[in-house]
């Protein structure tokens, strides 16, 4: 498992992952693969975490997964509990937005609104030198993307 970015947002933490990281369906490997991330969390990057978590994980065959591990209730009979409940969301739509025109001009089908750029991460050929530039939005397509405001 490879961690591109961490985020800390409020009390969510988001993960960036590079590749697909569930690639079994078979519930108990996922349930190893969670463990492994929490305590990769906890022994590397010193996160102290206990209690409930709702975990959502986006998935594109493009960019790999992004999870988001929002604490819901830290209210457990013992401090080194951690229970989780996982949400899976396949295919996800996922799109990089930019204040720099440049970051995307190369491409076809970017997207202007509010003063950034947007572009479907399906359309770039190579992600890695525009990654670190870019914000990454992947939960809802129509909350980022106006038709109307198609630039080329």
């Amino acid at each position: 498992m490879i961690i591109m970015k961490i985020e800390f947002i409020d009390d969510k933490i988001i993960l960036y992952l590079k590749e697909f990281f569930f690639k079994e369906k078979d519930n108990n490997k996922i349930i190893d693969e969670m463990k492994e991330i929490f305590i990769k969390l906890i022994k590397y990057h010193s996160i102290k975490m206990q209690g409930y978590y709702d975990v959502e994980v986006f998935e594109n065959k493009k960019y790999g997964t992004i999870l988001e591990i929002i604490p819901e209730d830290k209210l457990l009979f013992h401090p080194d509990l951690i229970d989780i409940k996982v949400k899976f969301y396949k295919n996800t739509c996922i799109y990089l937005r930019s204040r720099d025109y440049f970051a995307f001009k190369n491409y076809k089908n970017i997207y202007y609104d509010k003063d950034y750029y947007y572009i479907d991460i399906n359309e770039v050929d190579n992600i890695l030198p525009v990654i670190e530039f870019v914000d990454i939005l992947y939960k809802e397509k129509e909350n980022y993307l106006r038709k109307k405001n198609f630039l080329k």
